[in-house]
C-alpha cells in the first residue's frame, strides 16, 4: 500500500504581484489597474439614456488636451473600461500616458500595468517596471509592491532580492498587505534580508488579518511547526481553513493531511479527502500530482460509501466556492 503522504505543504510566495496575476477578461479588467484607480475616477455626468452629453464629454476632453490630468486619468478610465464611451485599450494608454508624464501616480502605477500585460501597447517588461518605479518613488504602495515583485522575478530589472526587500517593505508599512505577505516570506527564507522566523510570523499576521490568503496558509504552516511562535496544531488547522475557503490550495491540502493524522483535529478520512479532492480540482503539474497521491492513498483505506460521501462534499464545496466567486 502506498503510504500516505504525512506531511504539510511549506510556506509559500505569491508567485506573482497583483497585476500579473489578474486575468484580461473584461469583466475583471478593474483589477489590473488596481482598486485605487476605481476610488479615485470621477466620471461624466450621464444624460437620460446613460451615455454623456456630447457637449459634457467634448469639454472633458478639450480640459485634457489642455494639461489638466485629472481630465486626462478620468478620459483614460473611461476608455479602460468602456465606461460611457467605446472601449478602447490604446486610447486609455494615450491618456494615462499623457497624465503619467505629468506626474500622476495612479496613472503611471496604471501605465506600467498595461505594459505588463501589453493591454493597449506593446508588452514590455522594462517600460512597465519604470512606470512602476515612477509611482514608486511617489509613495503609491501598490507600485511599491510592484516593483518589488519585479526585483524579486527579475522582469524588467536585473534580479535583486536586497531591492525587492527593500520596495516590499516600504509598501507593507504603508499597510499593503500582498507586499506584508511578501516580507513576510523573505524574512522566512533569509531571502534578500537575515532570517528572522518571529518577523516572518509578525508580517504574515498583518497580512493575514487583512484577508490574505497566502499570509493566512503561511500561518498555519509556522502554527504547525513552532516557528517564531509556539506550536499549535489546532491554531494551524484554524489558519488554513481560513484559508483553503479562500481558493489557497495549499492549505486545501495541509486540510487533509491534518485530518487524515489527525492533528490539529479529530481525525476523519472523509474531510481528509474532501479537501485532497477540493485540492486536486484547483491545481496543475506537479502540485496536482502531489495533492492527487493524498487522495488515491486516502481512497485506498476509505470505504466506497465513505469515498462517495467525500466526494458529495468536495463537490458541494466546489458549486458553492463558484457561486461565491460569480
Amino acid at each position: 500500500m502506498t503510504a500516505v503522504c504525512t506531511t504539510s505543504s511549506g510556506v509559500s510566495r505569491q508567485k506573482t504581484s497583483r497585476v500579473l496575476s489578474t486575468g484580461l477578461a473584461l469583466s475583471v479588467a478593474l483589477a489590473v489597474v488596481g482598486a485605487a484607480a476605481v476610488a479615485e475616477a470621477h466620471a461624466a455626468p450621464q444624460d437620460s439614456t446613460g451615455m454623456p452629453p456630447s457637449d459634457e464629454l467634448k469639454q472633458l476632453r478639450q480640459k485634457g488636451e489642455q494639461g489638466d490630468v485629472r481630465a486626462q486619468f478620468d478620459l483614460g478610465f473611461m476608455y479602460f473600461t468602456g465606461d460611457r464611451v467605446g472601449q478602447n485599450f490604446a486610447e486609455a494608454a494615450k491618456w494615462w500616458r499623457r497624465a503619467a508624464e505629468q506626474e500622476s501616480p495612479l496613472a503611471q502605477l496604471n501605465l506600467g500595468a498595461m505594459y505588463q500585460k501589453g493591454v493597449g501597447v506593446s508588452r514590455d517588461y522594462v517600460e512597465a517596471a519604470q512606470w512602476f518605479r515612477k509611482a514608486a518613488e511617489q509613495g503609491d504602495a501598490t507600485a511599491q509592491n510592484d516593483l518589488g515583485d519585479a526585483y524579486q522575478e527579475g522582469v524588467g530589472v536585473a534580479q535583486d532580492s536586497v531591492q525587492a526587500v527593500q520596495w516590499y517593505r516600504k509598501a507593507a508599512e504603508q499597510g499593503e498587505a500582498t507586499a506584508q505577505s511578501s516580507l513576510g516570506k523573505a524574512y522566512h527564507t533569509g531571502d534578500g534580508i537575515s532570517r528572522d522566523y518571529a518577523q516572518a510570523f509578525q508580517w504574515f499576521r498583518k497580512a493575514a488579518d487583512q484577508g490574505d490568503a497566502t499570509a493566512r496558509s503561511n500561518l498555519g504552516f509556522m502554527y504547525q511547526n513552532g516557528e517564531g511562535v509556539g506550536r499549535d496544531p489546532a491554531l494551524a488547522v484554524q489558519w488554513w481553513h481560513r484559508a483553503a475557503e479562500q481558493g489557497n490550495t495549499s492549505s486545501q491540502y495541509n486540510l487533509g493531511v491534518a485530518y487524515n493524522n489527525g492533528e490539529g483535529v479529530a481525525q476523519d478520512f472523509v474531510e481528509a479527502r474532501k479537501w485532497a479532492e477540493i485540492a486536486v480540482a484547483y491545481s496543475a503539474g506537479e502540485s496536482q500530482m502531489k495533492f492527487a497521491a493524498l487522495r488515491d492513498a486516502l481512497g485506498r483505506k476509505m470505504t466506497p460509501d465513505d469515498v462517495a460521501n467525500a466526494q458529495k462534499r468536495a463537490r458541494d464545496w466546489i458549486e458553492a466556492f463558484e457561486r461565491r466567486l460569480k
